[in-house]
């Protein structure tokens, strides 16, 4: 069952979205340590109003358990929902700054991720198909993310399902392929 993540699921929500992010986590949070991105994550997951929280998650349970998680929000949100992280960030590093990943009338997806035991069972696909619903919901122009270009596996799930190549962006020091799908 595909939901809105709440406060309450953020200590839930950070390994996902570690396992899902990994050097990015660093960039958005200043962490040092895997323990200091998780905990930051999470964090952030239990706020309102930044790219990170609760209200720009949906979650899949299986088994009363948070099985994955999506991310989404609009590219005209982008850089407001950056602002809090940002200014975080800057407090440890002042010359701290977060590469562009999205911008326009597009719904954005930011991240998802599925628990490994999870594997195998379609949450993913489900959880990109909620992504698709919502876009057209919100009358945007298309669906847009960034795939890692060495993570071959996700890249031929979203041609699958109708994303196509837009551009390359570099992200935190990795090299990304921006793929946009139409609405």
């Amino acid at each position: 069952m595909i939901r809105k993540a709440t406060p309450k699921d953020a200590p839930h929500l950070a390994p996902l979205m570690y396992d899902a992010i990994h050097e990015i986590a660093y960039t958005l949070t200043g962490a040092i340590t895997q323990d200091e991105a998780l905990e930051k994550l999470a964090y952030w997951a239990s706020q309102p109003a930044n790219r990170l929280s609760y209200e720009t998650i949906w979650v899949d349970e299986q088994d009363d358990q948070i099985a994955g998680l999506l991310i989404v929000y609009t590219g005209l949100q982008a850089e407001q929902l950056d602002a809090p992280l940002k200014q975080a960030v800057r407090e440890l590093n002042p010359s701290a700054d977060f590469d562009p990943e999205t911008e326009g009338n597009v719904l954005y997806i930011d991240t998802v991720s599925v628990r490994k035991e999870f594997g195998g069972r379609g949450i993913g696909t489900a959880l990109l198909q909620h992504a698709m619903h919502l876009a057209e919901e919100l009358q945007v122009e298309a669906l847009t993310l960034n795939v890692e270009l060495s993570n071959t596996a996700a890249r031929r799930l979203y041609e699958r399902l109708g994303f196509q190549e837009y551009s390359t962006r570099t992200i935190s020091g990795a090299n990304y392929s921006y793929m946009v799908r139409k609405v």
